[in-house]
């Protein structure tokens, strides 16, 4: 299975191998229970309208525009010529011709950009705006009901999660709030990787771990296809790789720690959780995972998100 999942029932609508999720179904992926806590967030969104959004999306976005219904969304990447991602999106049909992007906080221009400066006779217009929402994890979290544009469910492991992002969107009075340094921790023990942190200039798909989430293998031409492709289909290991980190005993790390085996260096740490005993990182090819490696205070242990 791939992709992302938003369940309201006890009907699992999934569309193998597209990544894209739709407001049916349950689904569940090596979760543990949890108390249901929200989180309020902002996400910068860039509408894309017209008879030819999806069309030509579809050229510019790694996953299959094209196969989305209305109400529906899927994870993808906005890749450069050499198939480094410039973003990381969720894109979501909220009406025939209507497409949003939503990405993280300060990204919203750089998208814009991105994809309105390539457009040539084609029937699409974009717009830009700044949308609250809240971010619903723990047991329940996929029966959360709303009418709001994006009810995207989150691919994460360990954890339910459920994402509602408007221009209407309010926090319940009711909710039991989990500030944005637990909401910081369920997204590293989940090894989903962030823009700024594990996605910096020169990360490939095939690096942060997520392709089975983001990208289709079944559709036509996009910008930097090419080597994606490529590394896929040959089953090749990228250069470096994401993975988690867990500290041993009193082991723990900070950002930027170097990891090493033998003394070599094998990589470094991109993100670590409040508790500073887990974190992301990422190892060069070849470096055992699962494993142990060194920090500069002790042995920790790394895996696989």
């Amino acid at each position: 299975m791939s992709g992302c999942w938003v369940p309201d029932s006890t009907v699992l609508h999934e569309m193998l191998g597209s990544g894209v999720c739709a407001l049916s179904g349950s689904y569940h992926r090596h979760m543990t229970r949890s108390a249901l806590t929200a989180t309020p967030v902002e996400r910068d969104v860039v509408i894309a309208e017209g008879p030819d959004a999806r069309s030509y999306l579809q050229t510019q976005l790694t996953q299959d525009v094209e196969r989305l219904g209305i109400g529906e969304s899927a994870w993808s990447f906005i890749l450069d010529a050499k198939s480094s991602i410039e973003a990381l999106v969720r894109v979501t049909r909220t009406e025939a011709e209507r497409v949003v992007l939503d990405v993280e906080p300060g990204l919203g221009d750089g998208v814009r950009q991105r994809l309105d400066g390539l457009l040539f006779r084609t029937e699409v217009s974009f717009s830009q705006a700044t949308w609250p929402g809240v971010s619903w994890r723990g047991d329940g979290a996929h029966q959360v009901a709303s009418e709001a544009p994006i009810a995207a469910a989150m691919p994460w492991k360990d954890v339910e999660g459920l994402d509602i992002v408007g221009p209407m969107v309010v926090l319940p009075d009711d909710a039991d709030v989990l500030d944005s340094d637990g909401f910081e921790d369920l997204r590293i023990e989940a090894g989903w990787p962030s823009m700024g942190s594990e996605i910096t200039e020169g990360t490939t798909p095939a690096m942060a771990g997520i392709v089975d989430d983001t990208v289709s293998f079944e559709k036509g031409c996009y910008t930097g296809q090419e080597l994606v492709a490529r590394v896929y289909h040959r089953g090749a290991d990228p250069v470096s790789s994401l993975v988690r980190v867990a500290g041993v005993g009193s082991v723990g790390f900070t950002v930027g720690d170097e990891m090493s085996v033998d003394g070599a260096s094998v990589g470094s740490i991109t993100s670590v959780a409040s508790t500073g005993m887990k974190a992301l990182g990422f190892v060069k090819r070849g470096t055992a995972v699962p494993g142990t490696v060194e920090v500069p205070t002790g042995s920790v242990e790394i895996s696989r998100p």
